[in-house]
């Protein structure tokens, strides 16, 4: 079980920009980004090439201020919804969005991403193409039976989720709970594509210690399971970068269809 001391990223203010600089700028540990941006945009794509995704709408649903986990995909989707858990990172996306002078910027984690799908030098293009597609970013509480209330979401076809499930989820039971939850958004049919660490105890902002849920491989497939998702691929990649900053011992991306209503 976390410590009791760590702080939880939906519950406690964030510094955004340290955030970023520590796990998602060009100062990053290149095993950190290796591991936490390259691994699971390499399997997007694997999901774009063989035709698993696409459709009317996408749910991104992620840790921290950054778009950049949806460069891969975002393209095969008409509108977006972006949900955040904090107002500092609401602001802080709504600003790339708007384009404003101080938006953060993910040129640099673009290249990173995207050189591997030969299309590294577009990041403008791409870049205001996203911008047209995002339609929403809202303010999202798990606590809350509609966790974007008082807006319905329409059901999507795929949700994207990058690594905040066990950031947001105080034990197991919300963790199935929040499981449930974001089945909820997606159509029959639909995709989840998880993404995410197995037995993780911790990430750090600055000088402050964040809950990562513990959880292993078994429990997170049955988490799904019990949601009404069908697990399609699963990939996982033993961790290098286990450390101070952060520790958990495997990354993951897990692809899922939701077959039934629960």
């Amino acid at each position: 079980m976390t410590s009791s001391t760590h702080k939880h990223y939906h519950l406690h203010d964030i510094d955004s920009e340290k955030f970023a600089e520590i796990y998602l700028s060009a100062t990053s540990d290149a095993l950190m980004l290796d591991e936490i941006l390259r691994f699971p945009a390499e399997e997007l794509f694997k999901e774009v090439k063989e035709g698993l995704i696409g459709g009317d709408h996408l749910i991104d649903i992620s840790v921290g201020p950054c778009v950049i986990q949806m460069f891969p995909i975002f393209e095969f989707f008409k509108e977006i919804s972006i949900l955040e858990f904090s107002d500092v990172c609401v602001n802080d996306v709504q600003k790339w969005v708007d384009g404003h002078e101080d938006a953060f910027d993910w040129s640099f984690l673009y290249k990173y991403v995207m050189e591997s799908d030969g299309n590294s030098d577009r990041f403008k293009e791409k870049e205001n193409d996203l911008r047209r597609r995002i339609k929403r970013i809202l303010k999202c509480d798990f606590s809350k039976a509609n966790p974007t209330d008082p807006v319905v979401l329409p059901e999507a076809d795929c949700v994207l989720s990058f690594y905040v499930i066990q950031m947001v989820s105080e034990d197991h039971d919300v963790y199935r709970s929040n499981m449930k939850k974001i089945a909820s958004m997606l159509k029959l049919g639909g995709c989840l594509l998880l993404i995410g660490g197995y037995n993780g105890a911790f990430f750090t902002v600055g000088e402050e210690k964040y809950h990562m849920l513990g959880c292993d491989e078994k429990f997170i497939k049955e988490a799904l399971e019990d949601a009404g998702l069908a697990i399609e691929r699963c990939e996982v990649r033993k961790s290098k970068i286990g450390n101070e900053v952060v520790a958990y011992d495997y990354a993951c991306f897990i692809s899922a269809v939701k077959k039934k209503n629960i």
